[in-house]
């Protein structure tokens, strides 16, 4: 399979992110949160802060932050759940 799309720096994904209109106020965060996360992984949590999903345009009110908030909140929800899944696999109670 050939891919067409060349691959991009971190500093090439903040610059496509804000040319699409998501707000980027901390650019040594999106740095970090793109390096040790992904673009890929983070698309998820952005995609309800797109106004045009087609053209992957953002919302006025879209920022970066908004994302790792996204994230952090499914991050934290995930490991809580987690965490019950294994007492109830082990019969504790709380």
């Amino acid at each position: 399979m050939k891919y067409i799309k060349p691959p991009l720096s971190i500093d090439d994904q903040i610059d496509l992110l804000q040319h699409r209109g998501l707000v980027v106020e901390d650019v040594d965060l999106a740095r970090h949160f793109l390096s040790n996360v992904s673009y890929y992984r983070l698309a998820g949590y952005w995609w309800p802060l797109q106004a045009d999903k087609e053209r992957h345009v953002f919302k006025e009110t879209a920022s970066f932050e908004k994302v790792i908030q996204l994230y952090n909140f499914d991050r934290e929800l995930r490991l809580l759940v987690f965490n019950m899944v294994e007492r109830i696999e082990i019969g504790k109670t709380l």
